[in-house]
Parts: structure tokens; C-alpha cells; sequence
């Protein structure tokens, strides 16, 4: 049976891609990415023939019959290549330029470990993205690309586009699953590609590995009750936390549309059900306090502007590019240094013990933000990542959060 790959896709996915399809700055920024890379040719082919093994159905009969099973199911027409690079890492990544074949791309290590249907899991996935064409907006260099004016997109839509993204994982997810059709083995890929093992010296408790989403705010339908402790959170990550796409895959293997598309039609999940135990995670992920109206996040806004203040001038004084990253967060009115910052920036304790009654997962917000602001400028020097610490410390939010948002920041959708 041919899989429509829309019927499966996110819903937040899908309402957020026409959403930004529709944002004046994401059309300029996509429209400057493909005038900056017009004329290339298949460059990105071409460095992979140059530096990968392509596979052939004579070297890899397996998985050319699998690539070939997942074309058909979602009825894919463009031609695919697999190209096998020397790693010693798990990761798999799929490309398409304007014209030519799909590139597909996997690790040699990747390739040696996975079971069969581990990899037809991880082919199902990239296939998704391209048969979703997720390409269409290219992150994370959509959310960065700048012309002379600075950066194209308003930090407020670059949050979204990370937001589009980590749903957009969980649409290619699904589809994966369908391929694989086995959620063990889906659920053993996501072990291996957080642990780094594939030893039989570690047996992957994969129950136990997906209770981890319990210390993490971003998946807080894991829990038995909801709980304001060890929350962390990444609004700037391309992709959803390993065991919170585990649970989502385990959902979505309990659901009519996936028992349907194997062939195994059944009561089940409706996929609105599905969707309603992963919203609250991807929702969690992303800002709100930036928006919101009340007290608490009144509280959250003044504490944001004296720390991105005290941030930006931690390593040679404050930036015209680090005022508007404040701005572009909090709003044009406060794009403009004040008369003192040494004086607006002796308020930070206090206002740093009065959003203590706020939720721990705001707070983690706001010290993601402040990344914000120490990179405005290209680099986050050594003063600033102290002043980001200190901050964090006395918020009660793990520092982890910090480089997590940093690291994530830097990682494309693959």
C-alpha cells in the first residue's frame, strides 16, 4: 500500500511550515540562500564522489532492495544515491539540490553496527525528510542567513523554525517506523545513537532509557505527575531529546494509521490522540514567557534585560549587534544602551531572587536567551560564559543548558 507521507506527518509540523511559508523574512532569507548557491551544479554530489564510496546494488543487494521497498511505499520519483563515508560515529543525513539525484548518506560505522532493520528505521527516516521536502526551508542556515542589514529572519521566527524543526523530526520518525516496522528496533536505533555502543556488554533497557524523558521538561507526559525539578530544555536544538522521539515513536506504534500502513489495520491511537501526548514536549521546548501576558512574565522580561545586559558587558562593554539581539527578544524599546550600565545591572540579584517563583522551565528559557545576546556578535567569549553560569547558578538551572543550547544552535536537520 502507497503511504501518503502528509497523512502521517506532525501536526505541529504541518502548521508550522505554513505558517513560516507564509513569513515575509523567511521567503527573503530561502530566496538569499538559493542565490547564494545558484550556479554550483551538484557540488555536494560531487565532494561525496570525491571522499565517499558510493554503494551499489552489487556491493549492498540489502540495502538497495530496502531504498528500493521505502521509494515505492511512499511512492518517491527521484533517483537515490547512497554514498558510505568513513566514521567513526552513528549518523545518517539526506540532500537534494534543485536538479539531480537524492543523496543519501551514512557513516561506515553506522553501516557496520545497525541491525537490518535498525537501518531500514534510519533509511525510512531521511527518505521522510526528503519526501516531505523539509529541504524547503534549509536550517539552521534559514534562521542565521544575514544581508547588510544584519540577520534576514527576526529572532522571534528563528525560534519557530527550531520549533518546525524538531516536529519535522518527528514526521520523518514516523515514516521511518513504517519502513522499519519493528518500534524495537526503531526504539534501539535512538539507544545507539545516544550511547555510542552497540556492545553486547550493554544490554539497551530501552523502558529504562525512555524514562529518562522524566528528567527532562520536555517531556512531561512521562511523568505520573507533573514536577518542577531537573527540567532542562534546548529551544534552540534542530531535534527533539533522544528519549522523547523514542516515546513518540513508541505512540505513534500504537496508533490505526501506522497498524494501517503495515498492512495490520486494527483500533488503535487516533492520530490526534498521538499528537496530544507530544505537543506538551514540543510546546515545552519552545519560548513563552517572551509573549505571554502576566505578572510572572513580567518578572521574567526585567530580569532578562538586566542579565543580557550584564552579559554583553562582561567582555569589553556592550555591542550595537548584542543591543539588537536584546531588542529583536524583548522589543525595539529596549535596543538602546542606558545611561549607566553599571547602575541598571545592580538590580540583577534582586531581580534574579524575585523570578525564583517562577517555573524552573521559564527560567531555563531565559538563560537559553542569553546565548542569544553573548553570540550576537559570532562568539561567545570565556567572560560571558561565566556571567551565563553565574546566572544560571543562582536560577537554580543547570549550566548544561548553556552548551546544550550553544551545541544545538550549530547542528543542521539531518
Amino acid at each position: 500500500m502507497q503511504l501518503d507521507a502528509r497523512s502521517v506527518q506532525s501536526r505541529r509540523e504541518r502548521a508550522l511550515r505554513e505558517e513560516l511559508s507564509e513569513d515575509y523574512g523567511v521567503r527573503k532569507a530561502v530566496a538569499r540562500i538559493k542565490e547564494l548557491t545558484h550556479g554550483r551544479g551538484y557540488g555536494y554530489r560531487r565532494s561525496l564522489i570525491s571522499r565517499a564510496l558510493r554503494l551499489t546494488r552489487s556491493m549492498s543487494p540489502e540495502i538497495a532492495d530496502t531504498i528500493a521497498e521505502c521509494k515505492e511505499m511512499l511512492g518517491y520519483p527521484y533517483p537515490i544515491e547512497i554514498y558510505i563515508q568513513a566514521g567513526a560515529e552513528f549518523n545518517a543525513s539526506c540532500f537534494r539540490e534543485d536538479h539531480g539525484p537524492t543523496v543519501l548518506t551514512l557513516t561506515s560505522r553506522l553501516l557496520e553496527e545497525f541491525t537490518p532493520a535498525e537501518l531500514r528505521f534510519v533509511i525510512g527516516h531521511e527518505l521522510g525528510h526528503a519526501a516531505l521536502d523539509h529541504y524547503g526551508i534549509p536550517m539552521p542556515i534559514t534562521a542565521a542567513i544575514e544581508d547588510m542589514a544584519g540577520r534576514i529572519v527576526s529572532q522571534h521566527t528563528a525560534l519557530k523554525l527550531y520549533a518546525w524543526c524538531r516536529s519535522a523530526e518527528v514526521s520523518a520518525d514516523r515514516i521511518g517506523l513504517i519502513c522499519a516496522r519493528d518500534p524495537v528496533a526503531a526504539a534501539s536505533g535512538f539507544f545507539k545513537l545516544a550511547s555510542g555502543m552497540s556492545s553486547d556488554r550493554v544490554k539497551p533497557d530501552l523502558s529504562a532509557f525512555a524514562r529518562q524523558v522524566e528528567s527532562l521538561a520536555s517531556a512531561p507526559e512521562a511523568r505520573e505527575k507533573p514536577r518542577d525539578d531537573d527540567d532542562t530544555l534546548d529551544c534552540f536544538s534542530t531535534h527533539p531529546y533522544n528519549p522523547v522521539r523514542v516515546r513518540a515513536v513508541w505512540a505513534f506504534s500504537k496508533s490505526s494509521p501506522y497498524l494501517a500502513a503495515i498492512g495490520q489495520p486494527g483500533a488503535g491511537l487516533t492520530l490526534d490522540q498521538v499528537e496530544d501526548i507530544i505537543d506538551r514536549d514540543l510546546l515545552l521546548m519552545e519560548p513563552t514567557y517572551l509573549q505571554e501576558k502576566s505578572n510572572k512574565a513580567d518578572i521574567l522580561r526585567r530580569l532578562l534585560y538586566t542579565a543580557g545586559l550584564a552579559v554583553a558587558n562582561a567582555e569589553g562593554g556592550v555591542s550595537k549587534s548584542e543591543l539588537e539581539a536584546l531588542g529583536k527578544l524583548l522589543g525595539s524599546d529596549h535596543a538602546d544602551v542606558p545611561a549607566s550600565v553599571e547602575r541598571a545591572i545592580e538590580d540583577l540579584d534582586g531581580r534574579i531572587k524575585e523570578a525564583l517563583d517562577t517555573p524552573l522551565a521559564s527560567r531555563a528559557q531565559l538563560v537559553q536567551h542569553l546565548t542569544i545576546i553573548a553570540h550576537a556578535d559570532g562568539k561567545v567569549q570565556e567572560e560571558e560564559l561565566s556571567v551565563m553560569e553565574t546566572i544560571a547558578a543562582k536560577l537554580g538551572v543547570d549550566a548544561r543548558v548553556i552548551h546544550q543550547t550553544i551545541h544545538g544552535a550549530m547542528h543542521p536537520i539531518d
